[in-house]
């Protein structure tokens, strides 16, 4: 374990779980609140050791849980993936947001599948696949048709097999013959997400509801807001289902498919800031970072509003040297990571009070990324 720190001011102080943008940017955001913030992540040099604390470490390691625990007053994370038990280690001593058991069940396709149901949530039709022989029965029941998901470590299109395009046997190879579940493909008109604030005291706040467009299993772009007050209700409502059983603080964000008859279907959440939020930098009156950060220190949030419309845009894999927007309406964020295929590098905000007038510049921005 590596240490990185200094001598910690009397006030308030957050640790991260996980180093990465999302860290990076709730400490960027959070500034006007004089919080310090003390990161723990296995990775060299991740982008959030910028501008905080940093201590290299793997992220159930005793020693540096038990340093959060003497020097933190509440630890949070920046991805899903941080083993469950290192939170339920943490919160024996600390308080913990998000608890060790919402993520726990965020980590696991089939544990969320089973949360949406119990709370009478859309899901896809899907089967728990455990083996081969699973597999085929489940083909059986849902045809080709079907994707097969880990349940585990699954994220940005990662570990999941189209099976129109293999046969049973080479599917559950492919798959490393991991647990899964194999869902039916969604005939679905677009995807929608609905990020929730909740907070210790004055309930939930919503941001509107965002649209999704991905590609190959990446999240692109992301437009705000979606205007449809039925299903901003009632995507609201099955939020505050899920984070009243998950007794849950923090943000929270669920994904849907809208499918063809405007049924909204639960896809999957995430217990944390999202991609799909970062365009509230510039498009909201609180960011996303800034509003998770106040949640889980009880700090009270008057309301969220927006500021027109607003788009993010992904870079994916390449930096681009040139950006084509002579209107000079966008925002560019980079993470400073190394280049990598299909790795996240950083994001564009564009903003506009007219839609057509954003499209129309997310449509010339975008030229530059090919």
């Amino acid at each position: 374990m590596c240490l990185r720190v200094g001598t910690l001011k009397n006030k308030m102080r957050i640790g991260i779980l996980g180093g990465g943008q999302l860290a990076m940017m709730m400490i960027q955001m959070s500034e006007k609140h004089n919080i310090e913030f003390i990161v723990v992540d296995p990775s060299d040099n991740p982008p959030a050791s910028k501008y905080a604390k940093y201590i290299k470490s793997d992220y159930d390691n005793k020693e540096s849980l038990d340093y959060l625990i003497d020097t933190c007053d509440v630890v949070t994370i920046d991805f899903e993936n941080v083993p469950s038990e290192a939170l339920k280690y943490l919160e024996n001593s600390i308080s913990v947001y998000p608890g060790s058991q919402a993520v726990k069940i965020c980590q696991d396709r089939l544990k969320e599948k089973n949360i949406f149901n119990k709370n009478s949530i859309p899901t896809t039709e899907y089967h728990v696949v455990n083996n081969a022989k699973d597999l085929s029965a489940a083909i059986d029941i849902l045809g080709t048709d079907s994707i097969l998901k880990s349940r585990k470590l699954g994220y940005d299109g990662k570990n999941q097999i189209i099976i129109n395009k293999h046969s049973a046997e080479e599917a559950w190879l492919l798959s490393g013959k991991v647990d899964a579940i194999l869902e039916k493909k969604i005939d679905f008109q677009t995807e929608v997400s609905i990020i929730g604030v909740c907070t210790k005291s004055s309930g939930t706040l919503f941001y509107p509801l965002v649209e999704n467009f991905h590609k190959n299993g990446i999240l692109n772009l992301s437009i705000a807001p979606y205007e449809n007050s039925n299903l901003q209700k009632l995507a609201e409502s099955y939020h505050n289902k899920i984070a009243k059983e998950l007794n849950y603080i923090g943000v929270l964000v669920i994904e849907f498919f809208l499918d063809k008859s405007g049924v909204l279907i639960a896809n999957e959440m995430a217990p944390r800031v999202h991609n799909s939020g970062h365009w509230t930098n510039e498009g909201a009156n609180i960011s996303q970072f800034e509003a998770h950060i106040m949640a889980i220190s009880d700090i009270e949030i008057k309301n969220i509003s927006i500021n027109g419309n607003s788009a993010m845009m992904n870079i994916i894999s390449k930096m681009p040297e040139n950006i084509i927007d002579t209107n000079g309406s966008y925002k560019l964020y980079d993470y400073g990571k190394s280049e990598r295929l299909n790795r996240k590098l950083g994001h564009i905000t564009v903003t506009d009070n007219d839609k057509k007038d954003l499209i129309k510049n997310v449509n010339r921005i975008s030229k530059s990324f090919f």
